[in-house]
Order: structure tokens, then C-alpha cells, then sequence
């Protein structure tokens, strides 16, 4: 008898308890709280039953509240500052979705505002990012400042020394950039250099995102070459190669990007440069066309595994002549460089104009395997030119330009090779340990040749000059954000190479005759150079 009064007890107890649960559960109601028109959770929303003493129960980090009800129907009231107050009817226990509306507020235009998001500041890798708690909206900055110095050695003695090269020091780049995401898929991005003292601007775009691909317009890099669609901040040497001044660089386009797993590939159509004021001139006073030019990129990985991976690419531009600025030849191209540094701002290969240009056709080939902490590569860059025949010398319609580099660099401590595939290039380096910094060690031969010869004839109609470079380079990674870099490089020319006639490459006697032996001419000099570099 004792045992049965016991377990009805017991059976009672618990029935009661479930019952009492089931009514509890009952009278809950549960939901999530968005901003109206938006997919982010809204934390710290204050939800209560109206005309109840009650303490406001508030939004976790997901949106998400829970708020216990006496009788139905019931009225919630919703509040948060910035946001008008909202209340719903509820008739039972339910899980419900509820939008804010922002408080009707005006900008500076005295324009409603529709949408506020709420952003959390972040520092990733020691870069300010603002975003949103589901990554729709994000703002941050990509600023840089290096400061290059550099001395030079050599003796070049051709006529009174008039090819001495001045040492020193200088800010090479102190650039300004604001990068977005807006909506989850719209992105824009504004870059300016402010190094010597001017202010240049660099990139002005507007994109929309996919999940992998991208539509960009506005003022960017073509889609050519590795090396220089890389950013300066992972480049690997001071500055980059001699050949690599026959890109196209950066003009007003639009252009389209899809990638995968293994594959890269983007091309778009480019007009003009950002118009400065004598480039405005000679359109308004020439009526000059402003050029067009179709480029496009191809990269395949054809090895990518996590710490290695074979890159193989290639890039193409047809292009016609750009609008000049005032004063210089329309229907004209050129090519120029400086010898690997920007102290010295000589620019000794030049080709000058060539005019009564038509089209010119630019291709390039790129070759790169890295495994963990080595990478080796390089490039080949073509330029053919088509002149107007009827108005040029016979055999002087299609000069050509040329080059190529090579490198190889190792990381010795502490780090390995990142490959981006949605860029199709070697990106940030991975430390193995954040809290130390990576040391890596780097070489680099380049050549390039802006000379064009007739057949048969030693001398070129287009003296534009050809020299190699030999760059040895090391670096320390103190962090994500600083590094330091130093190089040698030792620069040969030939006696061609002298900036349209300017630095006399050859000794003459007093009669002007050239008295400089056989594969003597031309301007040599090793530099030793110095960067110290913030990217913040």
C-alpha cells in the first residue's frame, strides 16, 4: 500500500510539473528583430508588454528575445534609440519577426534617412575595418607610406662628366585609400599619392560583387602582367622591373573578372587617362580622339595545393594611340623608364615619340612555382607597333620592344608564400609565428630592348636605348604592417641608352668624332638601396 501511495505521488508530481511546463511554454513568445529592409540583427531592442511593470527583457547579439506572457492577446512594445517604437499584437505564443523603422532624421541635404547599421570597428592585420554584424556594409583604409634612400656608384666619364648621378633620399609613395562594400554586393574604392608633393590620383572605381566574379568601371590597372597588377605593399623588390614599364598601366575602363578553384580571367575595354588640364586642352583645341584599348588577362594554377602551387599566365592589349597632352604628336606611342630606382629620375631608355603610329599590340607571358617558403618566376613582354606606311621611311612601319625578367627569392625564417587565386598572385606572406618577423632574401636579372633596326643596318631608326639589371635583396617582415628592404643592383646600358641624346653615352674628340672603344659606350652604375615601409 506504502509502495503505490508512493508512486502516485511521484506520478502526480511529475504530471503536475509537465503540465505546469506545457503552460509556461505556452504563454512564451520568442522571435528576431531586424532593421526594416535589412538581414543584420539588431542587439540592446528593450521588448516589454505594453502598460506592464515588467522590466524589458533586451536583443541578444543574434536579434533574438524572449519575453514571457500572462494572457493573450497580448501587445508588444519594441524600443531602441535611433528607431521609431513598435508594437505588435500577438493572439499566442508564437515565434514572430519584427522590423524597425529608423527615426525619421534628415542629412546634411535634408534628405529622410531610410537605413542606419550599426558598424564594428576591427583591426585586421593592423588595418582599420568598419563592418556590419552580417559583413553587408564594410568600410576600410589602405594607406602606405615608404621612404626610399639610395646611393650610386660608378664612373661614367663621357663628356665632362655630365652623367654623375646625385644620391639621396625621398618619400616614394605616401598614398591615401578608402575601400567599400555596400548592400553585400557594390563595392568602391578611391586611391591618391600624395609623394612629391602632388596629389596623383591612382584608382577611382566603382564594381559589383558575385560570389566569383566582379563587373569594375572607373579609373584602375588594366588586367595585365602579375607584377604589376600586384600592389607595391607585396612586392618583393624595391621597385619593379625595367620591362615592366611596357604595360599598359592605368586607364578609364570597365572590365569583368571570374575565377575558380584553378583558373583566372579578366578583360575589359579602356579609354583615356584621368584628364588633366593639358590633356583637356588638346581635346578642346585639337578635337584629339581620346584612344581605346581592349585587355585582357588569363592565369591557370596548374599545381595548387595549400603550400605550393605552379602559375601559369598570359596577358594582351590591342591599343590604339591615346589623346597627348598639349603639345606633344598625336598618333604617337613611347616607351620610358627609369633604371630601377626613383632617386635617380633619369630616364635613360626612351624611345622618344614614335609617331604616325596606328595600333600597337602588347603581350606578355608569366611563369611562377612556389612551394612553402621559395618561389621562383618571371615574365616576357612584347610590344609591336604598326605605323602609317605611306607617311614613314620604307622598313621603318613596325619597331618592336622587348624584354624579360627572372627571380628567385626565399624566405628564411619564420614564413611561406600566400597565392591568391581571386587575383591570380602571390599576396601577403603567412608567418608561421605572428610574434616574429620573417626575414627573405630575393634576386632578379632584368633586360629590356626599346631598339629597332633595320634589316642589315647597325644602327637603330629608333634609339631607344637597352640595358640590363642585376638586383640582389633582402627584407625583414617585421610584422603585417612594417618592413624593411635593402638592395644592390648593378645597371648596364648600351651606348643607345642616353634619354632622347641628353646623357652623352660616348667620348669624341674635338672634332665630334665618337673615340669610345668597341662595347664601351653606355651608361653602368651599381645602386644600393634602402626602403623603410608602413602599410596601415
Amino acid at each position: 500500500m506504502k509502495k503505490y501511495l508512493l508512486k502516485l505521488v511521484i506520478g502526480g508530481t511529475i504530471f503536475f510539473l509537465l503540465l505546469g511546463s506545457a503552460a509556461f511554454a505556452q504563454n512564451v513568445v520568442t522571435g528576431k528583430v531586424f532593421p526594416a529592409g535589412m538581414l543584420t540583427p539588431m542587439r540592446d531592442v528593450a521588448v516589454k508588454i505594453q502598460n506592464s511593470n515588467t522590466p524589458p527583457v533586451l536583443t541578444d547579439g543574434d536579434g533574438i528575445f524572449k519575453v514571457e506572457v500572462s494572457e493573450f492577446p497580448a501587445t508588444l512594445e519594441f524600443t531602441r534609440d535611433g528607431y521609431e517604437k513598435q508594437l505588435v499584437v500577438v493572439k499566442k505564443a508564437n515565434d514572430i519577426v519584427v522590423y524597425m523603422i529608423a527615426a525619421k532624421i534628415t542629412n546634411d541635404y535634408g534628405k529622410s534617412i531610410g537605413v542606419r547599421v550599426s558598424l564594428n570597428p576591427e583591426s585586421r592585420d593592423g588595418i582599420l575595418m568598419l563592418s556590419s554584424d552580417d559583413k553587408r556594409f564594410k568600410y576600410w583604409f589602405d594607406n602606405r607610406v615608404y621612404l626610399d634612400g639610395a646611393a650610386y656608384f660608378g664612373d661614367n666619364t663621357y663628356q665632362e662628366n655630365e652623367n654623375k648621378i646625385g644620391n639621396g633620399v625621398n618619400v616614394r609613395r605616401m598614398r591615401f585609400a578608402m575601400k567599400t562594400i555596400l548592400w553585400g554586393h557594390w563595392g568602391g574604392e578611391i586611391d591618391f599619392d600624395f609623394a612629391y608633393n602632388e596629389v596623383d590620383i591612382k584608382d577611382a572605381f566603382i564594381r559589383y560583387i558575385g560570389n566569383n566574379w566582379q563587373v569594375k568601371a572607373g579609373n584602375f590597372k588594366e588586367p595585365f602582367s602579375m607584377e604589376v597588377t600586384t600592389t607595391s605593399r607585396y612586392l618583393t623588390f624595391i621597385e619593379r622591373p625595367m620591362v615592366s614599364k611596357m604595360d599598359p598601366s592605368r586607364h578609364i575602363g570597365i572590365s569583368y573578372r571570374r575565377f575558380g578553384h584553378r583558373y583566372f580571367f579578366e578583360g575589359g575595354l579602356f579609354s583615356s587617362e584621368i584628364a588633366n588640364d593639358l590633356m583637356q586642352d588638346q581635346n578642346k583645341k585639337q578635337g584629339t580622339n581620346a584612344g581605346w584599348s581592349a585587355t585582357g588577362r588569363v592565369a591557370w594554377a596548374a599545381i595548387k595545393k595549400e603550400n605550393m602551387v605552379l602559375h601559369l599566365g598570359a596577358s594582351g592589349s590591342y591599343r590604339t594611340p591615346k589623346i597627348p597632352e598639349l603639345g606633344d604628336p598625336v598618333n604617337s606611342f613611347r616607351f620610358s623608364t627609369r633604371a630601377e630606382t626613383s632617386i635617380n629620375r633619369k630616364k635613360y631608355i626612351d624611345t622618344d615619340f614614335i609617331e604616325d603610329s596606328k595600333s600597337m599590340f602588347i603581350y606578355n607571358f608569366e611563369l611562377a612555382y612556389a612551394i612553402d617558403n621559395f618561389k621562383i618566376g618571371g615574365e616576357y613582354f612584347t610590344a609591336n607597333i604598326t605605323r602609317d606606311a605611306d607617311k614613314v621611311p620604307t622598313g621603318e612601319d613596325k619597331p618592336k620592344t622587348n624584354g624579360f625578367f627572372v627571380y628567385g627569392a626565399w624566405i628564411i625564417t619564420n614564413g611561406n608564400y600566400y597565392y591568391n587565386m581571386a587575383e591570380a598572385e602571390f599576396s601577403q606572406i603567412n608567418f608561421t609565428n605572428n610574434k616574429k618577423g620573417s626575414l627573405e632574401l630575393a634576386a632578379r636579372y632584368t633586360f629590356i630592348d626599346a631598339n629597332s633596326f633595320k634589316d642589315g643596318n647597325d644602327i637603330p631608326y629608333i634609339q631607344g636605348g637597352s640595358g640590363e639589371a642585376y638586383t640582389l635583396g633582402l627584407n625583414y617582415y617585421v610584422n603585417y604592417n612594417i618592413k624593411f628592404m635593402i638592395s644592390y643592383s648593378y645597371v648596364n646600358h648600351d651606348r643607345w641608352a642616353n634619354g632622347k641624346g641628353k646623357y652623352p653615352t660616348w667620348n669624341v674628340d674635338d672634332a665630334g668624332n665618337d673615340i669610345t672603344p668597341t662595347g664601351e659606350g653606355g651608361i653602368d652604375f651599381g645602386m644600393l638601396q634602402a626602403r623603410i615601409e608602413i602599410d596601415f
